[in-house]
């Protein structure tokens, strides 16, 4: 389905996602930040899975579950945020931009 812009009918248009972008981005902020808990959370983890090895097995499963709970929150939030911000992008904002007359618009639903 091609998509035309509604001011000149031009078949060149592009999408901006500005929500999926802004969405992803304060997501991953806020996942940075909850997975500094949870890099707590899986330092501590760590250190007990790795207590049964020995002091360095302490050192490095706490240090392997610090960075495992931090990527963990990151991405799960960044996700979390792009997709809440592509449901914007669809149904909210005027996601589409045409390229002939730098109209900004959202296409009818069919």
């Amino acid at each position: 389905m091609t998509i035309h812009c509604p001011s000149c009918g031009s078949p060149h248009v592009i999408s901006r996602n500005v929500g999926r972008k802004v969405g992803g981005a304060t997501g991953a902020a806020a996942g940075a930040a909850s997975g500094a808990a949870g890099a707590l959370s899986g330092a501590k983890a760590g250190a007990l899975v790795g207590a049964m090895v020995g002091p360095a097995g302490i050192t490095i499963g706490g240090l392997s579950g610090a960075v495992f709970g931090g990527l963990l929150g990151g991405t799960t939030f960044g996700v979390a945020g792009a997709k809440l911000g592509h449901e914007l992008d669809q149904k909210m904002l005027d996601n589409y931009a045409c390229c002939a007359c730098d109209c900004t618009f959202r296409p009818h639903a069919e």
